[in-house]
């Protein structure tokens, strides 16, 4: 499975542009969440996605996306239309103009969270492993937090590393994360990492059968990888 989602942040990374029709080893994608990033990109805000799914977080779990009609609408108008198709998708915007996106009912415990203290830096020198990826900052530090740790066990929860490229030779323009974040659900901090890494969050909440555990997974959208899904 690891195999699999490396291969597919792969493909994301290196495949990206507008939102149309790619092919693929003779598969047809396509891109709709490209222009909900670009029109976020534009306004200057991110969002988020909770839904629930199968995980390990693979993108394609998420289903009946559409590709906008036209360009140029609100990050709104525009996610509304995205997930037209699915019914359970509630689309609602933050007083800040954050866009959230949850499906009727999904679980969401562990985004209520509160993490007392997180550090993105060590003797006042930022981690480099950390600073330049939003998937590693998540899974290298703030799922660590022993609040995180503790709800986790208490609450059977497994959260499965699903893979992240981390690039060499990052360009010193590019966003980094530094300093440290103190008192804020896991929510929160997910928001603080798209306002440094722009684009959306995603949780995918994933019941087991017996209903006695289940897994959660994340990822994130950006205009550099703006996920492929079969057409």
């Amino acid at each position: 499975m690891l195999h699999r989602s490396l291969t597919f942040a792969i493909l994301m990374i290196t495949i990206w542009s507008c939102a149309q029709t790619k092919t693929i080893a003779g598969q047809q994608f396509v891109m709709p969440l490209r222009p909900l990033l670009q029109a976020l990109d534009s306004s200057r805000v991110s969002g988020s996605i909770e839904f629930s799914g199968h995980c390990p977080g693979f993108p394609l779990d998420l289903q009946h996306l559409r590709v906008p009609s036209a360009s140029g609408g609100s990050p709104l108008q525009i996610a509304r239309e995205t997930f037209s198709d699915d019914p359970a998708m509630q689309i609602t915007q933050d007083s800040d103009g954050t866009i959230r996106i949850r499906e009727n009912g999904v679980l969401t415990d562990l985004l209520n969270v509160k993490i007392s203290h997180i550090s993105f830096e060590k003797n006042d020198t930022p981690l480099q492993y950390a600073v330049y990826s939003p998937s590693t900052a998540l899974y290298q530090i703030i799922l660590q937090a022993p609040e995180i740790v503790g709800f986790a066990k208490a609450h059977n929860v497994q959260i499965p590393f699903v893979g992240t490229i981390v690039r060499q030779g990052v360009p010193l323009e590019n966003p980094r994360i530094s300093g440290s974040m103190d008192n804020m659900t896991l929510s929160q901090v997910l928001d603080h990492l798209v306002k440094t890494f722009p684009g959306i969050w995603v949780y995918e909440n994933c019941p087991a059968s017996d209903w006695t555990s289940r897994t959660v997974s994340f990822w994130f959208f950006s205009l550099q990888n703006p996920g492929l899904f079969p057409q």
